[in-house]
């Protein structure tokens, strides 16, 4: 069996920089494996698709509302009354949780806004509920 030009330099190609051991290991595992397998372990790896990043406002809503117990539904609703309150606005936004609200409340505020809000929600119930009882 003789081997055509183009053949034969396809095979000088693949023993470039390689010895006479190496190609004799390659060719053994050649032989012994289906091309199928052969081709998918020389194929590089597919690149998957990064997890998609939250929205930044919401991450720090979560963070910082993090200390209320409760459902993200209340914190949102609380949120909302609050910023209502602070602005001397009526918002009747229901929202399902806090990336909604978040997303309701871009239309009639800044992100800074909606974050001073979540802060001086949770200032606002540490002056209400955070002080120790004493009993005298």
């Amino acid at each position: 069996m003789k081997l055509s030009a183009a053949q034969a330099k396809a095979l000088r190609a693949l023993a470039r920089n390689r010895s006479r051991a190496e190609l004799k290991a390659i060719f053994a595992l050649i032989r012994r494996h289906e091309d199928r397998a052969l081709l998918a372990a020389i194929a590089p790896a597919k690149k998957r698709a990064g997890k998609p990043k939250g929205d930044a406002l919401v991450r720090e809503l979560e963070q910082t509302l993090k200390p209320i117990m409760g459902p993200a539904q209340e914190k949102a609703d609380l949120l909302i009354e609050h910023i209502a309150k602070r602005h001397r606005r009526k918002l009747s936004f229901q929202p399902k949780g806090l990336a909604d609200a978040a997303r309701q409340l871009r239309t009639k505020f800044s992100d800074d806004e909606i974050s001073a809000g979540a802060k001086g929600l949770i200032g606002q119930l540490a002056k209400l509920y955070g002080g120790r009882e004493t009993v005298v």
